[in-house]
């Protein structure tokens, strides 16, 4: 055997184990990587093995709209367009629904339609749980108890429990008993109210805490029916005496214990608006925080009105009172009554009132001179809305109609004109022709009704520093601006005419 062999052999098999571990370690580098990828390869694998056992549904995107947002989208369509969406498909159809239920109004309907309507809404209780704003014309009559009618409503309006406004003809407690919404607004649109439903009236609303209108713009009541105490329930059907206590009588004289307010001072906590008689709103008034009171003057002072004490009453409220509507209902209102309501507002509401709307049934002259001589009792008054509800009396004699007399005679047009520039050289007080003829052709094309409410407003705001906005019988109103003393100094009027307005 050679010498040496061996050996060598030996030191390439020492070489090759150590470079083993080299190659090892040049191969742990890529691993990761490559693990990683196959990793990745399984779970792709993985889940293509699911999505070919299991399938997933795909859900169109018109149904993850939000009602809310079909709803108003579709409430810009008509009624006959909202029902035709109902009919598209399901996900329409719930916008489309709300948009015909939540402002429900039947007055305009015949009584058969408006009975359908209502036996739908007392068998489907989901559609009537749309309904926010309810009005109708008619009810089941009160002698008709236990017909089928009267059932139909009263579970009808037990199903619109997210009810918030309800104008009805009449109060009935036999279709609102059982009810569990709870009102915002409340309006009642009869002529007259028995006792009986005054009181129970007075009680259903003690259920009512988040009210905060109340509206009965047509009742005709002269004072309050008497308060039924716990303990004696036959003076519910006692008739009120002449000389019973209300509360439109004078703040001077107390209230007898034993006759306490019909109306508790835990009813209606949050109450801010209330339009209805004196009577009422005079009752209404303290311990709730009234933001505006609309007054219809149903009877003279020959009558027994007694305007100081209804405003007293009113003036308990003076913390948030800010708007007062005083409005007559017919023209057998006369302008001593009118004069002496206005004055008393002033009087006892003045220091806090900020718009005043007065309705007028008279002729203007008569109104703007009873403004003069109120307004400055109004020390925090705003706005002044003079409103019209009927056409004025016919004058007693015919207006004088003749065109207004030119700028200049055409005649001597230009020999005016001459002399005035030459006055206007030498005159240093005198203004340039052009500011002149500027100003007069102002004046000529300003209509003269704007001219006189003009005058009017200028004496006004004297008067009444604190007036920002003032709404004439024409219509047209008037913005009053401050202005600096420079401005003043350039003869720049501190009011100037924003258009005509439309009453509300």
């Amino acid at each position: 055997m050679p010498t040496g062999l061996g050996r060598r052999a030996s030191e390439l098999e020492e070489r090759g184990e150590a470079e083993e571990p080299q190659h090892a370690r040049k191969r742990s580098v890529s691993l990761p990587a490559a693990a990683q990828a196959a990793r990745w390869r399984e779970a792709v694998a993985h889940d293509e093995a699911q999505a070919s056992s299991s399938p997933v549904q795909k859900t169109p995107a018109l149904s993850r709209v939000s009602p809310d947002l079909l709803a108003a989208a579709f409430s810009y369509a008509s009624r006959r367009d909202a029902l035709s969406l109902a009919q598209v498909s399901k996900a329409f159809s719930q916008g489309a629904l709300r948009t015909l239920y939540e402002n429900l109004d039947l007055r305009n309907v015949d009584d058969s339609r408006a009975m359908q309507c209502m036996a739908s809404l007392a068998s489907r209780r989901h559609v009537a749980s749309l309904v926010k704003n309810f009005a109708c014309r008619t009810l089941p009559p009160p002698d008709d108890a236990m017909s089928l009618t009267t059932v139909t409503f009263a579970i009808a309006f037990n199903n619109m429990n997210e009810l918030r406004s309800l104008t009805l003809p009449r109060f009935d407690l036999r279709l609102l008993c059982h009810t569990t919404f709870s009102l915002q607004r409340l309006a009642l649109l009869c002529k007259n109210i028995s006792e009986n439903d005054f009181h129970a009236l007075v009680t259903w609303l003690g259920r009512q805490p988040t009210l905060e209108a109340l509206s009965f713009p047509r009742l005709l009541i002269h004072e309050l029916p008497a308060s039924v105490s716990p303990g004696s329930p036959s003076v519910l059907h006692t008739p009120p005496t002449p000389d019973t206590p209300t509360n439109d009588s004078d703040a001077s004289v107390p209230t007898p214990p034993t006759s306490p307010s019909p109306i508790p001072p835990t009813v209606l906590p949050k109450l801010r608006r209330v339009h209805g008689p004196v009577a009422i709103a005079a009752a209404l008034a303290p311990g709730r925080p009234l933001e505006s009171v609309k007054l219809p003057i149903q009877y003279t002072l020959y009558d027994g009105l007694r305007p100081s004490a209804v405003m007293s009453a009113l003036a308990t409220a003076r913390a948030t009172l800010k708007t007062l509507t005083i409005r007559p209902v017919s023209t057998k209102i006369d302008a001593r009554t009118l004069e002496r309501v206005v004055m008393s507002a002033g009087a006892e509401l003045g220091d806090f009132v900020e718009t005043l709307e007065v309705h007028w049934v008279m002729d203007d002259e008569g109104l703007y001179k009873l403004i003069v001589s109120i307004l400055g009792r109004f020390r925090a008054l705003h706005t002044l809305r003079l409103l019209r509800d009927s056409p004025p009396p016919f004058p007693p004699s015919p207006l004088l109609e003749f065109p207004l007399p030119p700028a200049s005679p055409p005649l001597s047009a230009g020999a005016r004109t001459s002399v005035s520039s030459f006055a206007s050289a030498f005159s240093p007080r005198a203004p340039p022709p052009s500011a002149r003829s500027s100003s007069t052709a102002a004046a000529v094309d300003t209509p003269f009704p704007r001219v006189h409410e003009r005058a009017h407003l200028a004496l006004w705001c004297k008067t009444c520093p604190s007036l920002k906005r003032v709404f004439f019988l024409s219509g047209a109103e008037w913005a009053v601006l401050p202005r600096s003393p420079v401005e003043a100094a350039f003869g720049l009027p501190p009011f100037e005419f924003v258009g005509y307005t439309q009453p509300t």
